[in-house]
């Protein structure tokens, strides 16, 4: 017996039945029921360390294998988030049956040496070559579909929360496509850890049913304890073990294994334990028990804790025992229950391996990563898992080092994750590095950190131009660092820059001085531009090229003629050029991205922009690229807004400034702004004035604004909201101070704004007829030069309401025909309300109804109450309401405009909003708009309080 009591204690991998766990077992067994109908499952349980969940997870295994499913694993740890596809390599490794195993590899590389072919070698000089990771996912996902054609599919994945960006991304991905597959997904997930991606992980929670685990009630613990032990233990001891472990499974088989000799009274030694017995003290114990049997033992166990190696060779070697030594050691510990297989090399929980690491020192762990880096660099291991353990060392290794830093911190930027990209390049330049691969270092730091923090971006911009002479790497970091400093809001640093390095290559490199003179006349407008006017031939070849350089520069080229509003053919023709491997390919540099979008927008290619801005707030969503996500929200704002869905175009515009607003980002910076112009265009032309007010107060509506596209753009739109607030003589200043700038900078094309129809119609109603018809006119003839349909219609509308009466009639008639095939149906309703109110005054009642009929339908679509108002003010014939109401008078002091009089009296006097849409010839989305002004101006939340106060006031109809 004595000899038995020296023997390790041996703690169960495989808990005395499913008792206690049934009822979560059901749940995800239930997963495999519902994938063998064709149907995808996804569960996700969540619990703390020790709870049970890998226990569970391997019984459901079991348990879709012996059903026949095609089973696929993987368990992550706190490195693999340091590795892209770490997961889905486990998965896709572990079906060595069929074909998926090997098409993997040609997807995103498994074999050592992978990522180096990907990495700074077969990059140019700055590496700036963009992957789409969109493109690998779906390659994924076919492979999954071709394993659903065979039978029903489970994936398994423990410890989520250490899984890294890529897979985690994939995952989402075929949770959203995978909709008709046989397939079950089952995750496990610790609470209280912090996981890799916080954002994907909520996401995955969306999907999936999560099933929450716990620790064992005290009844649940005693029949636990009664299965352990073969017998019935004292309440005393019951109460004892589970004050002291908190029903916690693991610690519970721990703490119960020594009691289960006969000579062992039931929780004895728990009775002993202190009054809370948590993991620390486990992980305590767990090493003196090491430590009594062996100094090797501990050694390797370490090893292992802090390493984690794939394979034993890699242990032993690092440890410094021989192979069969560490499997000998290995099978040990299986012995002891710390190991999950006698054959590799890993923790049964992760508890151990926490416990295990904590014990060592800072300097122990830092030398056993150091070694381990050293050992896998030898054996031409993948750069991704060497780096992952050089992050993890501040011992100076050398350029080998810093290398597979680099080339992870490259695929880790391509795979979206510029934080951790950004951490390996910040580890790398503490290397000794030659000053050239220094400069390559710093590079690539500026461009991730440009993401997320433009100060830090352009400080590491800065020092890697000190030494740079090669005239292509200096146009791409100029580039920039000119981008870094501008969406800082620091514009004379961002001109300084991009000047300085157009007169260091004028003469080496004319081809990429111009480029850089055509960013700087794109970004940072001036009043000098004639100087960099000419743009030499050679730029209009290389933005044709369709490579990476030929879409960032494809994209100057388009907004620039855009711009000038001149060729809208070629303008077209870059912007499909920059945008022709997609939105993901160019939102490496989010000015290029915003920039030929927004150029389709001004050639009225609607579908391809909203297509575009689309795959944006996608991919920025999944790749957490937040200024991506905030531009491509208010380019979709702008895009619904031409195209007359006025509420989607509010929708986008909101939550454009929300993140910006959550991002922090300074009131001036461009993001900011071009949200709150795409939400005042958006909230002006729905009629609602008051909020168009709050949005614009914080820069008030007189102050001057600095001079810069976001701003100028939305100096107009302010001008227009003056302009409904009754100050013509604002209205007509802040257009015009629009157009003085826009000349200025040599960008008079009324495809960049249509400031002229603004001024002119402020001149009108200011009673300034001829002012109004030269600016109608000179903008008609410059959109003639542009050959857009909108920007022609627009100008005709113009000059038909500068012309009035009868002459009006003409350009009227021309604009609406040039807009009768267009998309942009909020500028068709304009000239129809302007085309068929001018026919009614003047005799042309037939034509006048139809075309006011069209008018009130296109109206009604986009929500335009400015629109339906113009439309009520007519009689009720011209618009054919059979049964309109009488004109309601309105008192001088009340603040509702006639028309929201008129909605406010029906519903006083019971009208529901479908009934007052029909007598008012208006939609019932139009009464709501209404309705929500009257509450918010009156002060009220309900109908019944509008009809008290209606006849209080002796306001009823």
């Amino acid at each position: 017996m004595a000899q038995q009591r020296n023997e390790p204690h041996k703690i169960s991998s495989d808990p005395p039945g499913f008792v206690q766990r049934s009822k979560e077992l059901g749940r995800l067994v239930s997963a495999l029921n519902t994938a063998e109908s064709n149907r995808p499952a996804v569960v996700l349980m969540e619990g703390t360390t020790g709870a049970g969940k890998t226990t569970l997870l391997g019984e459901v295994a079991d348990v879709a294998r012996a059903r026949g499913f095609q089973v696929a694993d993987a368990v992550t740890s706190n490195l693999d988030r340091f590795m892209s596809f770490s997961v889905v390599r486990q998965l896709f490794e572990s079906l060595t049956a069929g074909p998926e195993a090997g098409a993997v590899k040609s997807i995103i590389g498994v074999g050592p040496g992978a990522a180096d072919q990907s990495g700074a070698g077969a990059q140019n000089a700055a590496g700036f070559d963009e992957l789409a990771p969109h493109q690998t996912y779906h390659e994924l996902y076919r492979l999954v579909s071709g394993l659903a054609d065979r039978g029903p599919v489970c994936f398994i994945v423990d410890d989520l929360q250490w899984a890294d960006v890529s897979s985690l991304q994939w995952l989402n991905y075929l949770m959203r496509r995978a909709t008709k597959l046989p397939l079950a997904v089952l995750l496990s997930c610790t609470t209280g850890v912090y996981p890799a991606d916080p954002l994907q992980i909520a996401e995955m929670q969306i999907y999936a049913t999560r099933v929450r685990i716990g620790g064992f009630t005290a009844e649940e613990l005693s029949r636990f304890a009664e299965l352990t032990l073969s017998r019935q233990p004292e309440p005393e001891a019951v109460k004892a073990c589970h004050t002291a472990t908190g029903g916690n499974p693991l610690v519970l088989r721990y703490l119960l294994a020594p009691t289960r000799e006969p000579s062992s009274p039931p929780g004895a030694d728990v009775l002993e334990t202190p009054d809370s017995y948590g993991l620390e003290e486990l992980g305590e114990s767990v090493l003196a028990q090491l430590h009594r049997e062996s100094e090797h033992l501990v050694r390797l166990a370490r090893t292992i804790a802090v390493v984690e190696p794939a394979e034993l060779a890699l242990a032993a070697g690092v440890a410094g025992m021989t192979l069969p030594e560490a499997a000998d050691g290995v099978r040990r510990l299986a012995r002891m229950g710390l190991m999950a297989d006698a054959d590799k090399p890993a923790f049964t929980h992760s508890v151990f391996k926490d416990a295990i690491t904590n014990s060592i020192t800072r300097a122990a762990r830092d030398d056993l990563h150091a070694r381990t880096a050293a050992s896998l660099h030898a054996s031409g291991a993948r750069a991704a898992l060497i780096a992952r353990h050089v992050q993890c060392t501040a011992s100076k290794l050398g350029r080998w080092a810093a290398d597979a830093l680099y080339q992870a911190a490259d695929a880790l930027l391509n795979d979206g994750d510029a934080t951790t990209a950004a951490s390996f390049l910040i580890r790398a330049l503490q290397e000794d590095v030659p000053a050239e691969f220094r400069t390559r270092l710093l590079v690539k730091l500026g461009h991730a950190e440009s993401f997320f923090d433009p100060y830090q971006a352009a400080t590491h911009l800065k020092q890697a131009l000190e030494t740079i002479e090669e005239p292509e790497l200096l146009l791409d970091v100029t580039s920039l660092l000119s981008r870094a400093l501008y969406l800082d809001g620091r514009y004379e640093d961002a001109r300084g820059a991009l000047s300085e390095s157009i007169a260091r290559m004028c003469a080496s490199a004319p081809e990429f001085s111009a480029q850089l003179r055509l960013a700087l006349r794109v970004t940072l407008p001036t009043e000098q531009f004639e100087e960099h006017d000419a743009v030499p031939d050679r730029v209009a070849v290389d933005w044709r090229r369709g490579d990476a350089r030929g879409r960032g520069l494809a994209a100057l080229v388009a907004e620039d003629l855009s711009n000038r509003g001149e060729d809208l053919t070629t303008s077209r023709e870059a912007a499909l050029v920059a945008l022709s491997a997609g939105a993901v390919s160019i939102m490496q540099d989010p000015q290029r991205m915003m920039a030929a979008i927004n150029s389709l927008i001004r050639t009225n290619e609607l579908e391809l922009a909203l297509r575009y801005s689309s795959e944006a707030i996608l991919e920025a969503h999944r790749q957490k690229q937040d200024l991506v996500f905030v531009l491509g929200h208010a380019l979709r704002s702008r895009v619904h807004f031409h195209c007359g869905a006025l509420a989607q175009s509010v929708v986008d515009a909101r939550l454009a400034l929300a993140k910006a607003q959550r991002m922090n980002l300074h009131h001036r910076h461009p993001a900011h702004v071009w949200s709150m112009d795409a939400l005042l265009s958006a909230l002006l032309h729905l009629g609602d004035v008051e909020a168009a007010r709050e949005l614009i107060e914080p820069i008030g509506l007189t102050s001057p604004l600095p001079d810069s596209w976001h701003h100028t753009s939305l100096l107009q739109g302010r001008g227009q909201l003056r302009m409904r607030l009754g100050d013509d003589a604002g209205a007509l200043r802040d257009h015009l101070e629009c157009g003085r700038r826009l000349k200025s900078w040599g960008a008079p094309g009324p495809a960049v704004l249509p400031w002229r129809s603004y001024a002119a119609i402020a001149h009108l109603h200011l009673g300034h007829s001829l002012e109004a018809v030269q600016l109608a006119l000179e903008e008609l003839e410059l959109a003639k030069k542009w050959a857009s349909a909108p920007s022609l219609a627009r100008a005709m509308l113009t000059v038909g309401m500068a012309t009035g009466g009868a002459a009006a009639l003409p350009w009227l008639m021309e604009a609406e025909h040039v807009l009768r095939n267009a998309q942009t149906l909020l500028l068709r309703a304009t000239i129809l309300v302007e085309l068929g109110t001018t026919r009614w005054h003047h005799g042309q009642q037939k034509l006048a109804r139809e075309e006011l009929a069209q008018a009130k339908a296109a109206a009604e679509r986009c929500g335009s109450l400015p629109l339906l108002t113009k439309l009520a003010a007519l009689p009720p014939e011209a618009v054919g309401r059979s049964d309109a109401l009488p004109a309601v008078p309105v008192s001088a002091d009340s603040p509702l405009t006639p028309q929201e009089h008129r909605v406010a009296s029906l519903v006083a006097a019971g009208d529901s909003n479908d009934e007052v849409a029909r007598k008012l010839s208006v939609s019932r989305r139009a009464v709501e708009f209404h309705l929500t002004h009257i509450y918010r101006k009156l002060g009220i939340q309900r109908r019944t309080q509008l009809a008290a106060m209606f006849y209080s006031t002796g306001s009823r109809r």
